[in-house]
């Protein structure tokens, strides 16, 4: 038997417990949420080197996470976020599946421009997902501007170019990388966006029973499908399996409310 867990505050709203135990119970394995408040972080991680195989890692964590870790990722270190760890003989390497999570659900569309609505973790690998994918020109939204400059910094070193904006633009894809819609209110994100014009929209928030924004776009990558695949990738770094996402995607359904 292995542990396998995920690391974040808040943590009520999260079903990743249910999509990871849908696949790692069948091996005898246990997925477990370990709530950890910022001044709990670091003991948590240690605990978690001690005594699991790997774990997730969520908002608001993605990016502090890596001061805690002992090796990364190329990917994981352009990004500058981390959202999976795998632990090997007390040893903590940092993965982000995130990134090729989004890759693989946007593969084939057409990306130029992007406006990105956050600025955290999530943002950047959503941003670094469709530079991979040939977007060479980010719209940068978020509350906090030094953040957004921050963001705005990290794109441009992997060449692409940056802008910070205080107004929705039109863009080719329109990325929701905050809770909104999730647990917190989604007003400001549904203002925002309207005032945009976008022809696709990766919303990282995720509801069972979709959020408004999803129900607003024309074509949409749902938070769920993110969170599946991201899921799905992290087992294969931490098993070397492959996993059926269908499986994951009726544990989801299942446990529908």
């Amino acid at each position: 038997m292995a542990l396998y867990g995920l690391i974040g505050y808040p943590l009520s709203h999260s079903l990743s417990y249910k999509i990871n135990n849908a696949v790692l119970n069948t091996y005898g394995d246990h997925y477990i949420m370990f709530e950890t408040k910022p001044d709990d972080l670091f003991s948590a991680v240690m605990g978690l080197k001690a005594l699991s195989k790997g774990f997730n890692v969520t908002i608001p964590y993605k990016k502090s996470i890596i001061l805690y870790i002992d090796y990364l990722s190329e990917d994981a270190e352009r990004i500058g976020a981390v959202n999976v760890v795998k632990i090997e003989q007390k040893t903590a390497t940092g993965y982000n599946t995130d990134y090729l999570s989004i890759v693989n659900l946007m593969s084939g569309r057409r990306i130029e421009t992007a406006m990105i609505f956050g600025a955290g973790g999530g943002a950047r690998a959503a941003a670094y997902a469709l530079f991979k994918l040939g977007c060479s020109h980010f719209f940068i939204y978020n509350r906090t501007k030094e953040k957004a400059l921050s963001f705005k910094s990290k794109i441009e070193s992997w060449g692409a170019v940056a802008e910070v904006e205080d107004e929705s633009k039109k863009a080719d894809v329109f990325v929701n990388a905050t809770p909104m819609g999730m647990y917190s209110s989604d007003d400001a994100l549904i203002e925002f966006y309207l005032k945009g014009s976008y022809k696709t929209v990766i919303d990282l928030a995720y509801d069972i029973n979709g959020t408004r924004l999803s129900r607003l776009a024309r074509d949409y990558v749902s938070g769920l499908d993110v969170l599946i695949e991201q899921a799905a990738l992290s087992i294969e770094i931490w098993k070397g399996i492959k996993v059926d996402r269908s499986i994951m995607r009726m544990a989801l359904h299942e446990n529908k409310s």
